[in-house]
């Protein structure tokens, strides 16, 4: 099944919003990151983003293939796996859990979880597309 555009958007700005986190956090340490309001507010939302983008993408190909709704993202993520197109729902249900913290949960946001996922985790948003491109 191939996708369309929106998808192949969505993923242009999620290739654009990692290749900035990157950029942005190279050779940042955790103790300057958790000083830095402006760096931290602006990993956060970069974060946020790409997370939306993961939900939507999955939430979109289940409209695609006729095989919803959900309830919530994390059974978007579950349904994926359910339809076959992801192999598992680990590390993306991780990514939907983050997104909720950031949304609803904001003022309980740990700097060291965010520093930590920015920079050892953004891969798993590569991950999530290169399985989601497979099955294109």
């Amino acid at each position: 099944m191939a996708f369309n555009g929106i998808i192949a958007r969505k993923f242009a700005l999620l290739d654009e919003y990692q290749t900035q986190l990157r950029k942005e956090l190279d050779g940042v340490t955790f103790a300057y990151f958790r000083r830095n309001w402006a760096l931290r507010c602006a990993t956060e939302r970069a974060l946020q983003v790409m997370a939306e983008i993961v939900v939507d993408v999955a939430e979109r190909i289940i409209a695609m293939r006729d095989a919803g709704p959900v309830a919530t993202a994390a059974a978007a993520i579950e349904k994926l796996v359910t339809l076959g197109v992801l192999k598992r729902a680990q590390p993306y249900v991780s990514i939907v859990r983050f997104r909720n913290l950031i949304v609803h949960q904001y003022e309980q946001v740990d700097p060291a979880l965010v520093y930590s996922i920015a920079t050892r985790h953004l891969d798993d948003f590569t991950k999530f597309r290169n399985e989601i491109d497979a099955c294109a």
